[in-house]
Formats: structure tokens, C-alpha cells, sequence
């Protein structure tokens, strides 16, 4: 097996620099979550659309195990796992396992990565621009371009393993006032503190995203309804009791929510999930503003 120190880098001859180790990696350049990037730590990777696998991509285009990488005494091939639309590597099919060189396209079903090496000064480059396509300006929480992407990831994890899928849904009330009255940096500055306050109440593995204007979205993986709409309530009351300052003005606001969930069992696409959540948000604004309307608790 090859010695992965083959990759460092050398220092400067007047020894200022120090060595950078160059690693694997797969970079997506076509995709959902395109700029990631992807370290292949591994001697074998498998890829595919299955949990149990290495690198898990969530495309319909993708079989379950479709795809793996190994590393051999030449350096790293890829093979293809008996896959339904195939693997190619720079267009060429792959049928026997294809050398990969810097620079690779590796195509996966719909999905094309770039094989390169990277040290760490190019995988935070890449990590800041990912993070730059993903987040709002002004918010800094994730945008409704990332939220979209993973919903469709989580829907299909959830499609195969039913463990509940939750979706909140909530926005600022008369937040055109706000505007009209005060201006729209005061609207602005609500909007950040809003989303610097709630952004703390997400679990490490849940979504809470600006989705559009004084919209904002959670998505939660695995939460029963219950708890998503004790959550949705939590929320609720901790923006009702905050106290939102601007340029020495004291402004107080409320926020309605709409909750729903999808067990992963019926059918129901990401899109129709979304609307269930619209439509109760809806109920919420109807019913007075400043409350909580979800899917019937079973």
C-alpha cells in the first residue's frame, strides 16, 4: 500500500514555510451541494445513496451502493458497484476499475465530483465559499437555497427509515408596519436578532433557515409532533417576551408558526410538507397572530 506522506508538500529552501500534508479528497462541482468538500480518509470508500455507506448522496440518480474508491500500491482507482446509470471518470465509462489523477471528473448518476489533492489552506477556501453560497447576508443563518437542498435529502432519508419529519414554519406579524414605521434598518436589525436568538434553540443536526422576508424555517429529523410543536411554542414565547432595540427605540414583536409532519410512510413529497406547514401558519394568522397551529396530534 502506498504511504499517504507521498502527498506533503515540501517546506521553503530558506525553511520560512512549513510542510502542508496534500490529502484526497472529492470536491462536488455538480449537485445539490456543490463545493463541498469530501476528505477520502479511507483505503476504500463506498459511495452511494445507502446509509451504511462511506459518502452518502442523496440522488435519486444514485443506487445504494454505487461507487467505490480504494487506494492501491498505484494510487486510486474507482469502480463501479453494478449501478443503474453508471460511473465515469472523465466521461469515460467505468466497467474496470479507472485510475483517478488530479483533477478527475468522477461522474455518480447526476452527480459530478473533482478529484484533487488539497492541504488545508484549500479546503477552508472551499469550506468559505460553500459557506457563502449557503448562508444569509444579513441573518447568517442558512438560506432557503441550503434549507431546499437538505429538505430533499432528509425527505428521502426519512422515505426509507420513517423516523418522523417535522417542519416549522413561522414569520414576523405585521412586520410591514415595522417598515412603514420605522424603517427598514429597524426591520433589518429585528430580523438579525431574531434569528441570533432562536438559532440557539436547533439541535446540532437540525435546520433553521431564513426562508424568504420575516419567513423563517426549522426543519427537524426525527422529532415526533409533539415535541416539534412544544418546540414551535418555546419559540413563540421567547420572542414575545424579548425586548428587540434600535437605534434606542425598545420594540416588541410576535411571531405565528405552522407545524407539520410527515412519518415517512404515507406518501407525501417535500413540497407538500412544506405546504402543510404554510397552511397551518396560515390558521395561525387567521386565528389572531402570536400562536401555535399544527397537523392533528394523533
Amino acid at each position: 500500500m502506498s504511504d499517504r506522506t507521498e502527498y506533503t508538500l515540501s517546506g521553503s529552501a530558506n525553511g520560512a514555510a512549513e510542510p502542508k500534508e496534500k490529502r484526497p479528497c472529492l470536491v462536488m462541482i455538480r449537485g445539490d451541494f456543490i463545493g463541498q468538500v469530501y476528505e477520502l480518509v479511507r483505503d476504500e470508500t463506498l459511495i452511494g445513496r445507502s446509509d451504511d455507506v462511506d459518502l452518502v448522496v442523496s440522488d435519486t440518480s444514485i443506487s445504494r451502493k454505487h461507487a467505490k474508491i480504494t487506494l492501491q500500491d498505484e494510487g486510486f482507482f474507482l469502480s463501479d458497484l453494478g449501478s443503474t446509470n453508471g460511473s465515469f471518470v472523465n466521461k469515460e465509462a467505468v466497467d474496470d476499475p479507472l485510475p483517478l489523477a488530479e483533477g478527475d471528473k468522477v461522474a455518480i448518476g447526476h452527480i459530478v465530483f473533482k478529484f484533487t489533492y488539497q492541504d488545508e489552506d484549500d479546503t477552508e477556501y472551499h469550506a468559505m465559499l460553500r459557506n457563502m453560497a449557503i448562508k444569509d447576508g444579513l441573518t447568517r443563518i442558512y438560506n432557503k437555497r441550503y434549507f431546499s437542498e437538505v429538505l430533499e435529502k432528509e425527505c428521502e432519508y426519512n422515505r426509507r427509515n420513517q423516523v418522523g419529519l417535522c417542519v416549522i414554519l413561522f414569520d414576523i406579524d405585521h412586520f410591514k408596519q415595522i417598515n412603514d414605521t420605522w424603517g427598514h434598518p429597524a426591520g433589518d436589525c429585528i430580523l438579525k436578532n431574531l434569528a441570533q436568538l432562536i438559532d440557539s434553540e436547533a439541535r446540532d443536526y437540525d435546520v433553521f433557515a431564513r426562508y424568504g422576508g420575516e419567513e423563517f424555517v426549522f426543519l427537524l429529523r426525527g422529532s415526533p409532533l409533539p415535541a416539534a410543536v412544544k418546540l414551535a411554542e418555546r419559540v413563540r414565547l421567547e420572542v414575545e417576551e424579548q425586548v428587540f432595540v434600535y437605534d434606542n427605540l425598545e420594540l416588541k414583536i410576535t411571531i405565528s408558526l405552522g407545524v407539520s409532519f410527515w412519518d415517512g410512510v404515507d406518501p407525501m413529497s417535500s413540497k407538500e410538507l412544506v405546504e402543510a406547514a404554510d397552511r397551518r401558519l396560515y390558521e395561525a394568522k387567521e386565528g389572531g397572530r402570536n400562536k401555535v397551529c399544527h397537523d392533528p396530534l394523533s
